[in-house]
């Protein structure tokens, strides 16, 4: 065989080769997995020579339908599609990757392709009605909190800007951990203190729970009922503790926390669970209180690549719904939470940004 022929590669269309390459697959064996987290799942970054300590690596699926990866720590080079992440881990050009891929897939010269791998349908889930178990946990762990056993958990809230009569507003409590409380399978595990943070409808009612460990292990520092137990209905309202809000505005949080340290402050909010990828239904929902409320959607990212990311996918979405959303954010490396922990003047900030014409002076009553 002569040196032309064995060099010779096969040309293969890219849309079949990522058709049957699982990007999370190959993720899983060319980086390190991290466990799953309330972002849902992460890798450590492949490229060699970053040194990724915080599994940066998250996955998504672009407007065509293909998978993509990208590292929110490094440059704007940490990004790509499976033969991307070949060149980088292989160190191999890029024709060399796509055969690569489709050696590993099966696909030989002259031959029928073998089938597509079949992507899961992206139907809606259907709901789950919230299980009377997790309310009376909500209700239990708001009990403890209020005794001797919740004490530390009340001094970690406290440490965190929140008070008192913001927490029993919104039915926080404490879980002391299954050694001390007996559980029904499918709460959360319990494997120490946690604070337990109920996520209520717009009316106040409890429609799910996250435990958030006061010393979590690893980096897993939430943790949620089985859904078996009740669906994730995305979106956590809040309410203020004395049930009236700033009027003409709905602060938009990633999680329950942040948007609690707006409803201290006075206005509606509401924290968006599950908040690495804001979806359709998420949008919607927004955008329906938005024109039935006359509020302006004004959403507080994370100051992060991660919480700008969000941000900006979230303000698309409200974007093709033709409604409007303002973004806020904190001073590097802050959320709301710890923005406000470490700045009184954090408020006055939000106000400036706000003020004219959106915040009208005055308040209204809270309508979640």
């Amino acid at each position: 065989m002569g040196t032309g022929e064995r060099d010779r590669q096969p040309r293969w269309e890219i849309a079949d080769v990522l058709a049957r390459t699982d990007l999370a697959q190959l993720l899983d064996e060319l980086a390190t997995p991290a466990t799953r987290s309330i972002r849902g799942r992460r890798w450590h970054c492949p490229m060699p020579g970053h040194d990724d300590q915080h599994a940066s690596v998250t996955m998504h699926t672009d407007h065509r339908g293909h998978e993509r990866w990208r590292c929110w720590s490094g440059d704007n080079t940490h990004r790509g599609d499976a033969i991307d992440l070949i060149v980088a881990t292989q160190r191999v050009n890029r024709a060399d990757a796509i055969a690569w891929l489709a050696n590993r897939a099966g696909m030989i010269p002259d031959q029928p392709l073998p089938p597509a791998r079949r992507k899961p349908q992206r139907s809606r889930p259907s709901v789950v009605p919230l299980d009377p178990s997790v309310v009376r946990y909500v209700h239990a762990c708001e009990k403890i909190l209020w005794g001797r056993t919740g004490a530390p958990v009340r001094d970690w809230l406290r440490s965190r800007g929140f008070e008192d009569d913001l927490l029993r507003a919104n039915h926080v409590g404490a879980d002391p951990g299954r050694a001390m409380m007996s559980r029904q399978r499918g709460l959360p595990h319990g494997h120490s203190l946690a604070a337990t943070f109920p996520a209520l409808d717009p009316e106040g009612n409890v429609q799910y729970v996250q435990a958030r460990y006061l010393e979590p292990i690893g980096s897993d520092k939430y943790d949620n009922p089985a859904s078996s137990l009740g669906s994730n209905p995305r979106l956590a309202w809040t309410h203020t503790p004395d049930g009236r809000t700033t009027a003409g505005v709905l602060l938009v949080t990633e999680g329950i926390p942040d948007a609690l340290t707006a409803a201290g402050a006075g206005y509606a909010a509401v924290g968006i669970l599950g908040s690495q990828a804001p979806d359709d239904r998420v949008a919607d929902l927004l955008v329906r209180h938005a024109a039935s409320t006359g509020r302006l959607l004004v959403a507080v990212v994370d100051a992060d690549p991660a919480g700008r990311a969000w941000g900006e996918h979230l303000m698309d979405l409200v974007a093709t719904r033709g409604s409007q959303l303002k973004s806020l954010e904190p001073p590097d490396g802050l959320d709301l939470n710890s923005w406000a922990a470490s700045a009184t003047s954090w408020i006055d900030h939000v106000r400036r940004e706000l003020d004219p014409p959106h915040s009208p002076v005055g308040r209204e009553p809270s309508l979640g």
